[in-house]
């Protein structure tokens, strides 16, 4: 065995990048909702960036490694203690045999990300080792992580990773990592760009403003499904034999009480609910921060104003992504 699950946390889970192709037989992506931090996760400790890995939601759990290996943590920031001393998210760190890691509740955020060395053993279907609830399959027997679960470490580590090792056998934690604050302009605004789809030509002009001039909250109803907003309602009227049209994460839908729903991973894979349209690629991180009581306002852009957006967003990644690469390189070489 390699970690032992003392306390399972709320919605403890194993998740790689998702099922790819198979919308279309009606088997959704599923996969971590914050996609980025997934990313940066596996890049701290070595890992490819799509290597399975575990997603912490709400309450997170209480985890005791039998074995030692590295780690690092991203996402919210949930306070952590390794055997009650803290530790720093977004740095490498070195797990010894015995120790355990705990979490406290975070002020802002709802999902963490815990990356192990070399990855995880998990169940694999359909090419992904991402948990897929509904359907109880992948990831740890189709299911959350309860107490008492055993996780096994794959342990192919590379020669990367053997030398960090050594470098973390006194310090424990890497000196460098990345800074929380660059991140937060991207988690933590509530402002959400929506671009326009097929089934926005239903609403009239003023009800697409009357969205852009709300301030919307999450309700308690919210889970790797989808966020279903309060406020007040888009539209006055009922809308009727809408088309069925395909959903995808972000897709911005009215309920029956004419309230925004917003999908998130586990999304069904047609709707036949009035569609706004659909979140930028570049906020769709986000999402996955926000819990009860946060604030949601929405934007509706062009194509055009998304597509230049996104090449600024992707550069911003890019710059994170070469910090990491260029500090691993150094811990190669010393």
């Amino acid at each position: 065995m390699s970690i032992i699950i003392r306390e399972p946390g709320l919605y403890t889970s194993i998740q790689d990048l998702g099922r790819q192709n198979h919308q279309h037989l009606g088997i959704v992506k599923n996969g971590s909702i914050d996609q980025l931090n997934h990313r940066l996760a596996n890049m701290l400790v070595g890992n490819k960036e799509d290597e399975a890995l575990i997603e912490m939601t709400f309450k997170l759990p209480t985890i005791q490694f039998t074995e030692p290996t590295l780690i690092a943590i991203t996402g919210a920031n949930f306070p952590a203690y390794k055997d009650n001393k803290k530790i720093t998210p977004y740095k490498l760190h070195l797990m010894n045999k015995g120790e355990v890691l705990q979490f406290s509740d975070a002020a802002k955020g709802t999902r963490a990300y815990l990356a192990i060395a070399g990855g995880i053993v998990a169940d694999e279907w359909l090419g992904s080792k991402s948990t897929s609830i509904r359907l109880g399959m992948g990831g740890f027997n189709g299911r959350i992580l309860q107490s008492g679960d055993e996780v096994e470490f794959c342990r192919s580590y590379t020669t990367l990773q053997k030398k960090l090792f050594e470098n973390l056998e006194f310090t424990q934690s890497a000196e460098w990592g990345v800074d929380q604050y660059t991140l937060a302009m991207n988690y933590f605004t509530d402002i959400f760009h929506v671009i326009s789809g097929e089934g926005a030509t239903h609403f009239k002009f003023d009800e697409v403003r009357s969205l852009e001039n709300q301030i919307y909250k999450v309700s308690h109803r919210f889970n790797r499904t989808g966020l279903t907003l309060e406020g007040n309602p888009v539209i006055d009227r009922q809308m009727n034999d809408q088309s069925f049209l395909s959903v995808k994460k972000g897709t911005v839908l009215l309920n029956q009480d004419q309230q925004p729903v917003v999908m998130l991973n586990d999304h069904q894979s047609l709707s036949s609910y009035p569609q706004l349209g659909t979140i930028a690629s570049y906020h769709i991180d986000k999402l996955a921060q926000k819990k009860q009581g946060s604030k949601m306002i929405f934007k509706m852009i062009t194509i055009q104003e998304a597509e230049k957006n996104m090449k600024k967003h992707a550069q911003f990644i890019k710059q994170i992504k070469t910090g990491i690469e260029y500090k691993l390189k150094e811990e190669l070489n010393k």
